[in-house]
């Protein structure tokens, strides 16, 4: 049987927006701390109901996040917090800022399928790796903080190649075993298409109804808003995208990507939901204006079609 590709209307879907942090973490320019906080402030004004705010990583290898404790002293108002490490170290960081400076829901650790990109990104063999991340959920855990399993690479590798979905299926799996709640998909170079990507979520929505499914598609070849869509009708919960598309790793990690290699954008995939009647709770005027935002404080034109062509019921509302 083929598995849909297309969620029903009436279908709902949580969006995370991961300018702050995905979109921005390999970004030429530092971003200051408080164009940061304007824009979380803007995304939850408009309604985006988790927000990937920042990563507790080396500063000397992603000075884009010096300021981590700062932006999250902010807090994220009615939104739910994540935020993303790759050590012990790291977790002990997130779980003294939880403490110290304000809630954080949930912190996302990576784990690529593709142990050859692994050791690119972290130096670390998928053993040597789960060991590490044992350690991570301890930390969390005992901190109050969800534990969130990355599981990347899911559908592709640019340096490997191919990945079958078993042995994204399989990582999953060691998660569940560990007692992880929420995991994420990531087709981190825009490798995916609906039907992998329809195979991978459908399998882990049968196999473990309980756990929440997240979607993470960068855009390199255009598939973005359909992935998201066959993952949502597939049983992802939540949909990660960020405002103007823009993210990817930051330089340094070598990972044989080319060509443009941003996320899903926001704008985009918000309004082709709210136009199939998939609930977001999003307001989409508000989220453009976010994007708007965007551009102001990056300087740049970005990559969402919504602001430049405007929404379609806007512009069949003009025509009339």
């Amino acid at each position: 049987m083929t598995p849909p590709l297309i969620p029903t209307s009436g279908s709902r879907v949580a969006i995370c927006e991961a300018w702050l942090r995905d979109g921005i973490q390999g970004w030429p320019n530092f971003i200051a701390t408080p164009d940061k906080l304007e824009m979380l402030k803007a995304v939850v004004a408009a309604g985006i109901g988790e927000v990937d705010v920042t990563s507790f990583v080396s500063r000397r290898l992603v000075p884009q996040f010096a300021d981590c404790e700062d932006v999250l002293a902010a807090g994220s108002g009615r939104a739910r917090t994540r935020v993303l490490t790759v050590n012990a170290d790291g977790a002990r960081r997130v779980a003294e800022a939880h403490r110290n400076a304000g809630r954080i829901d949930r912190c996302g650790m990576p784990f690529s399928v593709s142990e050859p990109h692994n050791v690119a990104n972290l130096r670390r063999t998928h053993a040597e790796h789960r060991e590490v991340l044992a350690r991570i959920f301890d930390i969390l855990l005992d901190a109050g903080i969800q534990p969130l399993l990355g599981v990347v690479t899911a559908f592709g590798c640019p340096i490997r190649g191919s990945v079958a979905s078993e042995e994204s299926l399989a990582i999953a799996e060691w998660g569940v075993k560990r007692g992880i709640t929420a995991i994420m998909f990531g087709d981190t170079t825009g490798m995916a298409n609906p039907r992998s990507v329809a195979a991978v979520f459908g399998a882990a929505h049968r196999n473990w109804p309980e756990i929440e499914l997240i979607a993470h598609f960068h855009d390199n070849r255009g598939c973005g808003i359909a992935n998201s869509l066959a993952a949502i009708a597939s049983g992802a919960a939540t949909v990660d995208a960020c405002l103007g598309g823009i993210g990817g790793e930051p330089k340094g990690v070598e990972q044989g990507v080319v060509g443009d290699q941003g996320n899903t954008t926001t704008e985009d995939l918000v309004a082709v939901l709210s136009e199939m009647g998939i609930e977001t709770n999003v307001d989409l005027h508000r989220l453009v204006e976010a994007g708007r935002l965007a551009e102001e404080i990056t300087g740049r034109r970005l990559l969402s079609r919504v602001q430049r062509s405007g929404l379609a019921a806007d512009v069949g509302n003009k025509a009339a």
